[in-house]
């Protein structure tokens, strides 16, 4: 287990989103239609298989063989009988003055059979095989790493779901925002023509106004491509038609006023399990390579016909069983060097976890950091529009009045906008970061 980073850390207090339940149900369409996690769980369907396979290899394996052979020529051995036998049986002939023992002939036996077929049904089975075993939990390991891995990915495509509807949320935000600086300095055009027709200003003060609205008009329309751009990539997450329309929620930006609280979860990162199955498979394989020291043991039995001719209510009936054992005894200490080696590997891998382990603490450290810092950054955005918002009114009321300069307008204005921008950024930035916890803490439930 891992100890606690800092203090600070385990009484982090912040909001992750998961009250957000239009975009949860955005999150929940890019997990089940994302293409490359598709492609994934293809992965575990083939370790779940794998290890059906090494779970069968425990099993009775039965096979049906059936062999016909037709041959001539070939080698041949001759069987000297009638010259071994013909003589003594013509001596029990003359004893017993019969013929109860004929001669026989010389034999030629071909080694290639002729007519000659073999139908049986062979049963194998292991009884001691620790390779089956150390197999199995290899297979078993396997599914848990491919899991881990899937996680992670789930993870990070949450991460950018989240992030990506945040950018559409505040590219259509800023639009908003050019669209009503629009209509401000379109008012700003209408009041100054008014007061150049009523020769209280002069002409410049109009082409000032124009210049203004085509200033902003450049911008809205910059927004507006952002805003289609954030809204292709996030549907293209939700592997989406591109076009496809996107629910606003109206109080997600509220949503970070709202706090729960969060403890260290570095332990329960898929990465380090992933780095734990594997070392387990390792474990499992050193297991396996220290078991050459152990000896197999198999049972066989056929049952079948076998013989010339398919005469198989004859005599060609057989039964043949019995037990293999089998024991490696030396092979020029390939065993022992792949035992070595496997080791190695563990210990590469021990070593890549606690560095690992490291990064992971220090990606919660700089997230935490990071957030306090946005949401410290937002509280000052927000003053700074209110405060902006309040001296443009002032600001317009004098200008109308013609107690201000035109420049003092158009700068009010100008610092208005810019500060509802950077607010909106702030926001986006915040919500981001509380996507940035939510990561590093694996705290979304998958």
């Amino acid at each position: 287990m891992i100890k606690p980073i800092t203090t600070a850390l385990l009484s982090f207090i912040v909001f992750v989103g998961h009250s957000q339940n239009v975009l949860e149900k955005y999150i929940k369409t890019g997990l089940d239609s994302n293409l490359l996690l598709k492609q994934k769980t293809f992965d575990v369907t083939q370790a779940q298989l794998a290890l059906q396979r090494a779970k069968s290899l425990f099993l009775p394996q039965v096979d049906f063989n059936s062999q016909y052979t037709l041959a001539t020529g070939g080698r041949t051995q001759d069987v000297p009988i009638g010259d071994l036998l013909n003589n003594v049986y013509k001596s029990l002939n003359d004893l017993t003055s019969s013929n109860k023992f004929p001669q026989v002939q010389n034999q030629s036996i071909k080694f290639l059979p002729n007519n000659f077929q073999d139908t049986k049904i062979a049963v194998a089975m292991p009884l001691y095989n620790p390779e089956l075993k150390y197999n199995r939990g290899i297979k078993e390991e396997l599914i848990n790493g491919t899991q881990a891995e899937i996680s992670v990915y789930k993870r990070d495509l949450v991460k950018s779901i989240q992030q990506a509807y945040y950018q559409y949320l505040q590219a259509s935000k800023a639009t908003d925002i050019y669209t009503n600086a629009l209509t401000v300095v379109n008012e700003n055009l209408r009041v100054s023509e008014k007061l150049v027709k009523n020769n209280v200003a002069t002409r410049d003060v109009v082409l000032k106004s124009q210049a203004q609205v085509s200033a902003v008009q450049t911008s809205l329309t910059e927004a507006q491509q952002n805003k289609k751009n954030a809204a292709a990539y996030f549907n293209f997450l939700l592997n989406r038609p591109f076009e496809d329309s996107i629910e606003i929620d109206p109080g997600i930006f509220s949503t970070l006023d709202k706090t729960i609280a969060v403890t260290d979860a570095i332990a329960g990162r898929e990465e380090l399990q992933q780095i734990r199955s594997g070392e387990k498979v390792l474990q499992t394989n050193l297991n396996l390579n220290k078991s050459f020291v152990q000896p197999r043991l198999n049972a066989f039995y056929n049952i079948g016909f076998q013989g010339y001719g398919f005469n198989v209510f004859d005599k060609q009936f057989y039964q043949l069983g019995g037990l293999q054992l089998t024991w490696s005894i030396f092979k020029g200490n390939d065993n022992k060097l792949k035992v070595k080696e496997t080791q190695t590997n563990i210990e590469q891998l021990h070593a890549q976890y606690n560095d690992v382990q490291k990064q992971l603490q220090l990606q919660a450290v700089t997230v935490y950091n990071s957030y306090i810092a946005a949401t410290q950054a937002l509280q000052s955005a927000h003053d700074e529009v209110v405060s902006t918002k309040e001296a443009y009114r002032l600001t317009d009321k004098k200008y109308r009045e013609g107690q201000a300069l035109q420049i003092e307008l158009i700068d009010a204005r100008t610092q208005m906008t810019n500060a509802e921008i950077k607010y909106s950024l702030a926001q986006l930035n915040a919500l981001n970061k509380t996507a940035d916890v939510d990561r590093a803490n694996a705290s979304y439930p998958l």
